[in-house]
């Protein structure tokens, strides 16, 4: 099978999951924990798109995030057509396609918000080129991710028993990041820099995500957010 190939069957498998998801959705995702852990993990996406001309939201799901947006124009994409169905209910702008092949013209838009670690389920390499493509000159994107294990009692716990057990504890099929710098390089191939870094600890209690200093060493943290930038 092509690579075109590959990526359309995985679009329909996503499409379908969100699709029986979509109906309660909102309600599952929407306790007073997840809603402020996102409130402080989206922050960085909606400084990017306030004061934008326009605004692209990648994976923009029922719209929650897209809504809060402060773009003169806002647009989202998903795959799912029941969740844009939703999204569309709010009065949002937003359109069935597929991140690896935007239907917009190139440097279109002024910021792109890629939350909620939608970038797991793109290939990389072909995403950022795409988000570079329509981005105008100067124009930013933000990209969230998480992380592929956060240091604690209990994830020490569990590598002990793996160990125990013999198992390969490679990380080659996971769609998440040892380190935020493993989004650096398909970035920069696309012609996009670095801007800034943010990384966040989630908590059981409040304020339920607590921001982690770059500089402090291992794998504190749980969520990243890296903002990258088209040269102007």
């Amino acid at each position: 099978m092509t690579e075109r190939g590959r990526r359309g069957r995985r679009a329909a498998e996503i499409a379908a999951d969100y699709d029986r998801a979509a109906a309660d959705y909102d309600r599952r995702h929407g306790d007073r924990r997840s809603a402020a852990r996102a409130h402080i993990i989206d922050r960085p996406q909606r400084e990017i798109a306030r004061g934008a001309k326009r605004v692209l939201e990648l994976g923009c799901g029922t719209g929650r995030l897209l809504a809060t947006l402060e773009a003169e124009q806002r647009v989202g994409v998903d795959l799912s057509r029941e969740m844009l169905r939703r999204a569309r209910a709010r009065g949002l702008a937003v359109v069935c396609a597929d991140a690896h092949a935007l239907p917009f013209p190139d440097g279109c838009f002024d910021a792109i918000a890629a939350p909620k670690g939608v970038f797991r389920y793109l290939e990389p390499t072909a995403a950022f080129a795409e988000c570079a493509r329509v981005l105008a000159p100067g124009g930013q994107l933000c990209v969230h991710q998480y992380a592929l294990r956060t240091w604690s009692l209990a994830a020490a716990a569990a590598d002990l028993r793996a160990l125990r057990r013999g198992e390969d504890e490679s990380r080659a099929a996971s769609p998440h990041l040892d380190a935020p710098e493993e989004l650096f390089a398909p970035a920069r191939r696309a012609g996009l820099r670095v801007v800034r870094v943010h990384l966040w600890r989630s908590l059981r209690v409040p304020p339920y995500a607590l921001a982690i200093p770059a500089w402090l060493p291992g794998r504190w943290w749980s969520h990243c957010a890296v903002v990258f930038a088209r040269p102007a």
